[in-house]
């Protein structure tokens, strides 16, 4: 990405909080036709694939609702499995109303009401759905192009999508679940600059980066991932749940070091106490960096999504470091400063080796003050605490 492009991704960054803002101040359209559905359909593509993941997990938490996302490719023409469903509702996600999103759209008619939520909302595509009865949800900004990377839209949509959560629960006669806990959230946004060490930033600008969390944060990684992907364009992180970290991520990364993005709720010390002890387990040669949350629960991604940003965005500028050999021992050679002249702070040790001391060590996580513990770290070494 060239410098002007950088300009105007730092520009657009330091605006997320108005425009977070402005989704806030949003008219939101009356829901009560379709609070009391039990079934949905949600879709969407690109960056808008996070905040539709996100939203069928909400339903499925706070309406009970048997809501699933299904990938745009589902409603291609003549596509053997059909995904109509006379009775659910069907939700479309787009910010720009892509061409894609249409092929959605065009099935309004087989489902029992339709939903849109769009940066878009006077968008001519959307006359026939309209005629049909479909809701549309329009939120900021209303132009967001020059750049691949998209940092606005997909958070708008994110909080448009919680405060439709909040609005079907109180259509419901349910307590809204977000109610006080969005209005402070653009103005606690960080804005601090990423500080990396050379080893992180080597890993980060090769894309050897990966998301660490602890459920629900499962379902707020996809955005997070989709910033490395359009961004950086060096990868599309891998996600998985701390203690999923033992049963195969662990083995993986031996002898190929991730810069590990950890995310950490507010309030939650069990998750917290999870994430220490991986930072144990992986030592120095896979450095953990933890995006903290200011907001506690889901509001937490916006957090999440302001730090994941500044963690990626300089890579943008930053020159592309090859890493195809894997790093294994200090003996390796490099050309310039590239990962393979930072070693593994530890010898190579067999998959079942470090599968089973991880399994010792984090199945202990639990703190007890009665209690010793036996911990076999990743070098071999044995401490008790």
């Amino acid at each position: 990405m060239g410098a002007d492009g950088l300009d105007l991704l730092r520009q657009r960054c330091a605006e997320v909080p108005s425009v977070l803002r402005a989704t806030l101040a949003a008219p939101v359209p009356s829901l009560d036709a379709v609070a009391r559905r039990t079934r949905w359909v949600v879709t969407g593509a690109g960056a808008s694939e996070g905040p539709g993941r996100l939203f069928a997990a909400l339903l499925r938490r706070h309406l009970h609702a048997c809501a699933g996302f299904v990938p745009l490719s589902a409603f291609a023409p003549e596509r053997a499995a059909d995904v109509t469903d006379p009775s659910a509702v069907l939700v479309v996600i787009s910010q720009g109303l892509a061409p894609n999103a249409r092929l959605a759209l065009a099935r309004t008619a087989s489902f029992a009401a339709c939903v849109v939520v769009t940066a878009a909302p006077e968008h001519p595509g959307l006359a026939d759905v309209r005629a049909l009865g479909a809701v549309v949800v329009g939120h900021p900004p209303g132009d967001e192009s020059g750049l691949l990377l998209r940092v606005q839209g997909p958070a708008a949509a994110t909080m448009m999508l919680l405060r439709v959560v909040d609005a079907l629960c109180a259509a419901r006669g349910d307590a809204p679940p977000f109610d006080g806990h969005l209005d402070a959230v653009p103005d606690g946004l960080p804005d601090d600059e990423p500080t990396l060490d050379d080893r992180s930033a080597a890993l980060a600008s090769a894309g050897r980066v990966a998301i660490v969390t602890c459920d629900p944060g499962l379902e707020l990684a996809h955005g997070l991932r989709w910033k490395w992907l359009e961004g950086p364009a060096t990868c599309d992180p891998p996600c998985w749940d701390a203690l999923q970290m033992v049963h195969g991520p662990l083995q993986h990364l031996l002898e190929r070091p991730r810069l590990l993005l950890a995310l950490e709720p507010e309030g939650d010390p069990g998750a917290g106490a999870l994430l220490d002890r991986l930072a144990s387990i992986v030592g120095d040669g896979h450095p953990m960096r933890r995006l903290r949350a200011r907001t506690a629960g889901v509001a937490g991604f916006f957090d999440y999504d302001a730090r994941s940003t500044t963690r990626s965005s300089p890579t943008l500028s930053a020159p592309r470091v090859t890493a195809s050999a894997r790093v294994t021992s200090p003996a390796h050679s490099a050309v310039g400063k590239s990962l393979d002249s930072m070693p593994s702070s530890r010898p190579a040790r067999s998959s079942a080796a470090v599968r089973v001391s991880a399994s010792r060590s984090m199945r202990r996580h639990t703190p007890s003050s009665t209690r010793k513990t036996r911990t076999v770290g990743v070098d071999g070494a044995v401490s008790v605490s």
